[in-house]
């Protein structure tokens, strides 16, 4: 039987700065994003606040890894009718409740493409997780089922959509996406910010060391910085020298004991990127 056909649980998000919204996420199996959200009412506390806080009425934003459409539905709230959120989902099932979600929220100014982002438009495997729907993989997994998926470059799928923010949530993917997006890169530079995750374990598994990620962040040019829950206050951590700042939370994330333990870094594609968007942060 289908997953989606399982059980399902309505969720109440009720992140500070925006109005609670619901969210329909499949609830049983799911070890991860469902029980945290269901006990705290927010998922990635250090994140959500720090974009909530930088994002303003009227930017464009894109959500890469949408899942059931936590950040979607944050971004769609945040930027209001005139702003917009471009949302990748390659999933089925996770793309369906996605769509469903944005039905229960009236979340009009978002726009959803069933693909996986990557480096080039052509056709992909995608590894599922059968305990953590938000863990779907381009990555070859042993043992995992497997579907086939369409992918697409961020710069051939954005057309006309210009973002001020891009989220990247994809699993050790991340590098393939930035190959794919330079042209926005060089194009939005002096704007453009970029949320994404930094899992050394499954960077590794795609024969990329800490030191070549940190290349090719450097490569584009990123400044980066880690947001953090201090004393219930959300702070920004620079990661410089940045070569040395990876290694340093690699080291520390695998102090953890996690398998593919990760942490989320907001980059920053210029110095005058950098200051426009930590003055907004410092309000």
């Amino acid at each position: 039987m289908a997953r989606f056909a399982s059980r399902l649980e309505l969720l109440r998000v009720t992140v500070p700065g925006i109005a609670p919204f619901d969210l329909v996420a499949e609830g049983a199996g799911d070890k991860y994003f469902v029980p945290h959200v269901r006990q705290h009412g927010v998922w990635e506390a250090a994140e959500s606040l720090s974009l909530l806080r930088m994002l303003t009425p009227g930017m464009r934003v894109v959500d890469a890894g949408a899942h059931v459409g936590y950040y979607s539905m944050l971004f769609s709230r945040r930027v209001g009718p005139a702003g917009a959120v471009l949302a990748f989902e390659p999933e089925p099932e996770n793309h369906r409740l996605l769509q469903a979600n944005l039905l229960i929220n009236d979340c009009r100014n978002v726009r959803v493409q069933q693909v996986a982002l990557a480096d080039t438009r052509g056709r992909a495997t995608l590894h599922l997780c059968e305990d953590n729907f938000g863990d779907h993989r381009l990555q070859a997994v042993p043992g995992r089922r497997q579907i086939e998926v369409d992918t697409l470059s961020l710069d051939e799928a954005l057309g006309d959509f210009e973002p001020d923010l891009v989220k990247i949530d994809t699993q050790g993917a991340e590098p393939r996406i930035f190959h794919g997006m330079w042209q926005l890169i060089e194009r939005r530079r002096e704007h453009l910010a970029c949320l994404f995750e930094f899992a050394p374990a499954l960077l590794a598994r795609d024969g990329m060391s800490v030191a070549a990620f940190a290349d090719l962040l450097q490569s584009l040019g990123v400044i980066a910085y880690r947001p953090l829950l201090v004393q219930r206050q959300v702070t920004l951590q620079r990661l410089h020298p940045l070569t040395d700042g990876l290694a340093r939370l690699a080291a520390d994330l695998d102090g953890w004991g996690t398998p593919d333990a990760a942490a989320d870094l907001l980059g920053f594609f210029s110095p005058a990127a950098e200051a426009a968007w930590l003055q907004r942060f410092r309000g």
